[in-house]
């Protein structure tokens, strides 16, 4: 119960105790912004702000340089135990308060911060920011590691698990070049499956079909042709060491003649979009 009031003690309309520290934030060497709290309460939460109060160099004015006024506030929200929605912050906000949480070692707050990152959006437009705001933060490395598998998670389901749409869609636009290592840590965390059509990890899609690497009841597309020869949709078996047995959309066989199911050289590819 007493805990749950803590917060009272930030609402100045509830006659709250006196503080006794301020953290100042300065522009330029000016004053623009001001929070104040209470040593006890701080130095209870945080072994850092203890040491930093009760020690031989105490302040009571503390100036805050690597942090914003709003990111500050709500980490000292969250000491006083005012209840927070982390869906309400994004991940760039939160990972500032990560680091806070991790200077002034608030374990429950970095695990509160870690547990949220689920409930975030992640779309085709933001999925590469968030990897490298994952890389960004790789010094926090729970922190990282839980963006960075978003993402894979993401990407697996967006994508089906097909290799081959997931590297068009980071390799494509050429200003992605800069981000290849964080496009890599991404690959590095794909598990990707095998594929349905052409039963290979990765996918095979858009390889010419071949002897070594034919597959029985797999789609197919003809490179080029006309008539019969663009037909053919699916793989049904080989014929000859040159020739293969194909199907039509329909599912009627085609096998009469090799010179319209040629394997050598390879006039089908693959086709597992």
């Amino acid at each position: 119960m007493a805990a749950r009031k803590l917060s009272r003690c930030l609402d100045p309309n509830s006659q709250p105790p006196p503080t006794d520290v301020s953290f100042l934030f300065k522009d330029d060497g000016i004053l623009v912004k001001e929070i104040k709290a209470h040593k006890m309460i701080l130095a209870i939460a945080s072994d850092v702000f203890n040491r930093e109060f009760y020690g031989s160099m105490a302040e009571d004015e503390i100036e805050i340089k690597d942090a914003s006024q709003e990111v500050f506030q709500k980490f000292i929200e969250f000491i006083y135990n005012k209840p927070l929605t982390w869906k309400d912050y994004d991940l760039s906000f939160l990972s500032s308060l990560y680091y806070l949480a991790e200077k002034y070692n608030v374990e429950d707050l970095k695990d509160e911060i870690i547990a949220s990152i689920p409930e975030h959006d992640v779309t085709k437009q933001n999925v590469l920011d968030i990897a490298i705001l994952a890389e960004d933060h790789n010094h926090h490395q729970p922190l990282s590691e839980g963006l960075y598998d978003e993402v894979a998670s993401f990407v697996m389901k967006e994508f089906k698990g097909k290799f081959h749409r997931i590297v068009e869609f980071f390799t494509e636009p050429e200003e992605n070049e800069k981000h290849a290592l964080v496009i890599f840590k991404i690959f590095k965390r794909l598990k990707i499956s095998r594929c349905e059509n052409c039963k290979q990890s990765p996918c095979m899609n858009g390889q010419s079909v071949s002897l070594g690497n034919f597959v029985p009841g797999a789609n197919v597309t003809a490179r080029q042709g006309e008539g019969d020869y663009s037909k053919i949709k699916k793989l049904v078996g080989i014929q000859t060491a040159t020739c293969f047995i194909g199907s039509f959309e329909n599912g009627s066989v085609l096998s009469r003649y090799c010179s319209l199911n040629q394997v050598n050289p390879p006039y089908y590819v693959y086709n597992c979009s």
